[in-house]
């Protein structure tokens, strides 16, 4: 197959929206010569970067990978509309952010299935990246496409499209799979003796193996294996201590939504929530070692400079070291300001001193999931927590200076009857009011979701409500939470209906997935971009009704996924769904011993729990500045080449990040958030280079100016570098500035004489300010002190600055020479210095 040449994104980058999320060259970011290499990996995030950098799994696989030295592997994650348009209209390929090569130019493409919402943003990464959708279109030259990730649990909607799917945990199987591939690759065997070899690892499914039959009312009637495996057993690592995790974090070059270092402490829960999918396919529970976890925090926030980290499980109360682990690790990170966050808290394993470590450094996020609003509801769900518990947590909460709380709600479990719902709005407003009683600006953000019965859950078995009844309850429940200082958040009922018709389908899902994705569904978790009549269609050109997959399972039908073998046994599974009708609680069996769910062999297999009684590591020797007094620097830098498409906040938290990992002795902000202490002197437009921009920062103890630059060159990402640094008074102003040279580029021909005589010749002239919410016009003849014209691409200009009504560069070039707005968009633009004088 004849591939497209690489064509830099570089040109695009002006016409797209946020254009730093397609930039890579992040901290750690792995960069290996192609001809060193013998595979070359490509590792796909069907969503934004903001959301894909955030996802750990993804960052773990990445590392591993790239440990060998045999291997590079490189992200993509997907690109946004604007984006995928500009490549479609200029038939660019979409391409890898490490190197810029095409996605099909790849030996093997990795898919993280993290939800369902997702899946046409894979098909759209594939068409722009020059794949076949389906893996039986697939040639000899064309990648290898593997899926893994929670969603893969119920594989059949998505299983044409892929050559293999990995059930379980990646961090197991990964090498094995990408040394199969290269042997494949090198001796050019055929895709059927590709899926031969791959059926031969433990986790890995062959969908191309695996005949679907059904029923003519379209229930499955049988699954029938032609490969040497009637079924696929889970893929778990049983002891995560075996596995160290590289300590050098990604680091993005934009802000994500979990914009922190992801610290895993423990996989696997013991609750037993018998709506939580999570709770199934993770079992059984594996602690790290609290020691190292120490170390290789320690390490990574050195390698990567990150303000917060966050303690990862799915209930990261149950850790059995977690009061020492936490204290030891606050004892070492007060003093450089990093916050540590424990998401997955459950209310009953908070106590005071948790909370108290917590606030040293700054309070974050608190939230409480009591999921229903009634102790009936909660003992049937096996969500054991009773309303005591809860109102005991709030309280406590707010006495130890928290001020929002949030909590989280479903709606439509199977045995939810009205008063459940009431139940949920008279909770809220009782923790409200104890809140209040405590703090008068105690504030309370309340979500709600609808319930969806996933694969290998104990409710797997039940229906799902239709979107007219989730709508009703969701209104239900809204009109009764209407409370000042009191706001309810909800997930919409179109996507609810969505999620559990794609995570209970089967393979007849395959074509309205693509019809899907052709009629432009796209970012169907993001509510701007959801347009579920868009999904109608598809239903009805495929001639499937997706209601048909939400209704109630007889227990003796065959369910689409029964081939997929999450190590809980389906007995185990029954006993919970009928113990939850009952309203009978399970244990937790880190307390009452083994439940007989299946997971365990007793062998290799088991929960691995650390010892409670285990001393943590005394705390690293904290260096004290205290006394040394303050010295203040300024720093004169450029921003250039990659750099000049970070926005100002963007800049900020980079340089942030920098100081962090230079070593330097920081001076810190006070407050609630607290940051090194750095004064930033004008902001410049995204797209402009500069080669005069200045900041002052502020050190606990005085060094020379010429390592104070030189540690931070060391960090500084690509297109950042200090100039020079000097020491200021304790009293020095800011930097004056009034008038800046610029040298600007016109990719084609675009100036001309007659248009700056015109220009110089007036003594006004009239250009047009456009803002969000104003439009101005402006006199910018006073702006513009001189201007030179090189020839009809080039032009320099020195331009005043005033206190009000200025106007961006690229704006004066485009009125002074009556530039369209596709032209104004590829001016490329360079800030030569900036000085103050007449």
């Amino acid at each position: 197959m004849s591939k497209k040449p690489i064509q830099p994104i570089e040109t695009i980058l002006p016409e797209v929206k946020k254009p730093a999320r397609y930039l890579g060259g992040e901290v750690n970011a792995v960069y290996k010569d192609p001809r060193s290499v013998r595979l070359r990996v490509a590792l796909l995030f069907p969503d934004l970067y903001e959301i894909g950098m955030s996802h750990l799994g993804l960052a773990l696989l990445y590392q591993i990978l790239n440990q060998d030295e045999a291997i590079w592997a490189e992200r993509a994650y997907a690109p946004a509309i604007d984006l995928e348009q500009e490549l479609r209209r200029r038939g660019v390929l979409f391409s890898s952010l490490e190197s810029g090569t095409p996605l099909n130019n790849f030996d093997l493409v990795g898919v993280s299935l993290q939800y369902e919402l997702g899946y046409t943003n894979f098909l759209t990464m594939l068409e722009l990246g020059g794949i076949p959708w389906l893996a039986s279109n697939r040639g000899p030259d064309d990648p290898v496409v593997i899926a893994g990730g929670p969603s893969c649990c119920n594989p059949e909607p998505v299983a044409p499209f892929f050559d293999a799917i990995l059930i379980g945990e990646g961090e197991a199987a990964i090498l094995e799979i990408t040394h199969l591939v290269r042997q494949w690759r090198e001796n050019s065997g055929s895709r059927r003796e590709l899926w031969q070899a791959l059926e031969d690892i433990e986790g890995v499914y062959v969908p191309a193996l695996f005949d679907m039959i059904y029923d003519a009312e379209g229930r499955f009637r049988e699954i029938v294996p032609h490969g040497r495996r009637q079924h696929i057993r889970r893929r778990l690592i049983p002891d995560l201590n075996q596995y160290a995790i590289p300590a050098k974090p990604l680091v993005p070059q934009v802000q994500i939504v979990h914009d922190r270092l992801n610290a895993e402490i423990f996989r696997g829960c013991t609750r037993g929530c018998r709506f939580c999918q999570a709770g199934i396919i993770y079992r059984p529970v594996r602690e790290r070692r609290p020691e190292s976890i120490l170390n290789w925090v320690e390490e990574a926030l050195s390698a990567s400079g990150f303000e917060e980290v966050s303690l990862l499980s799915l209930s990261s109360g149950d850790y059995s070291c977690l009061t020492p682990l936490l204290t030891g690790l606050m004892d070492r990170l007060v003093e450089s300001r990093i916050a540590v966050s424990l998401p997955s808290l459950r209310a009953d394993t908070l106590n005071s001193d948790l909370m108290q470590q917590i606030k040293r450094v700054r309070k974050t996020g608190f939230t409480i999931a009591p999921e229903a609003g009634s102790d009936r509801l909660r003992r049937a769900i096996n969500k054991n927590l009773s309303e005591a518990e809860i109102m005991a947590t709030v309280e406590q909460a707010f006495e130890l200076g928290w001020h929002l709380l949030k909590m989280y709600f479903m709606i439509g479990f199977p045995m939810e009857e009205r008063e459940d719902l009431q139940a949920i709005a008279d909770l809220c407003r009782r923790a409200l009011a104890a809140a209040k009683k405590i703090n008068r600006r105690g504030k309370m953000h309340v979500s709600i979701n609808t319930f969806i019965p996933k694969p290998h859950t104990p409710f797997q078995w039940e229906r799902q409500l239709s979107r007219p009844e989730s709508q009703e309850r969701l209104h239900l429940l809204k009109d009764s939470l209407r409370q000042r200082d009191l706001e309810i958040r909800w997930n919409p009922c179109d996507q609810s209906w969505l999620e559990g018709v794609l995570s209970r389908g089967d393979r007849r899902l395959a074509p309205v997935l693509m019809q899907a994705q052709r009629l432009g569904c796209r970012f169907d978790a993001w509510t701007e971009h959801a347009r579920i009549a868009r999904w109608q269609e598809a239903f009805a050109n495929c001639q499937i009704e997706g209601d048909f997959y939400l209704r109630e399972r007889s227990e003796d039908e065959l369910l689409p996924w029964g081939h997929i073998h999450s190590g809980v046994s389906r007995e185990y599974l029954l006993s919970e769904r009928r113990r939850a009708w009952e309203g009978v609680q399970t244990p937790d069996c880190r307390e009452a011993g083994c439940l007989e769910c299946g997971v365990c062999d007793w062998h290799e297999v088991q929960p691995r729990l650390v010892d409670a009684t285990l001393a943590t590591p005394a705390p690293a020797p904290q260096q004290s500045y205290a006394g040394n007094g303050i010295t203040r620097y300024r720093l004169h830098y450029t921003k250039v080449d990659g750099a000049r498409w970070f926005s100002h906040l963007e800049l900020m938290h980079l340089i942030y990040r920098s100081l962090r990992r230079s070593g330097l002795p920081l001076h810190f902000s006070q407050g609630f958030h607290p940051l090194p202490r750095v004064s930033f002197h004008g902001a410049l437009p995204v797209g402009v280079e500069s080669l005069a921009e200045t900041l002052d920062i502020e050190l606990a103890q005085p060094l020379p100016c010429p390592e104070v630059a030189a540690r931070l060159n060391q960090v500084l990402p690509t297109g950042l570098s200090i100039l020079d640094s000097k020491k200021l008074a304790e009293n020095a102003a800011p930097p004056q500035t009034n008038r800046v040279f610029y040298e600007v580029k016109s990719p084609e021909q675009a100036f001309f004489p007659e248009a700056v005589f015109h220009f110089t010749a007036a003594t006004e002239f009239w250009a047009v300010r456009r803002k969000p919410k104003e439009i101005k016009k402006i006199d910018i003849r006073p702006l513009v002190a001189s201007i030179h014209l090189q020839d009809a691409s080039n032009v320099s200009l020195t331009v005043k600055t005033r206190e009000k009504d200025n106007l961006r560069i690229a704006e004066l070039v485009a009125a002074i020479f009556h530039l369209e707005e596709t032209q104004t968009r590829q001016l490329q633009i360079l800030k030569q210095a900036s000085f103050a004088g007449l």
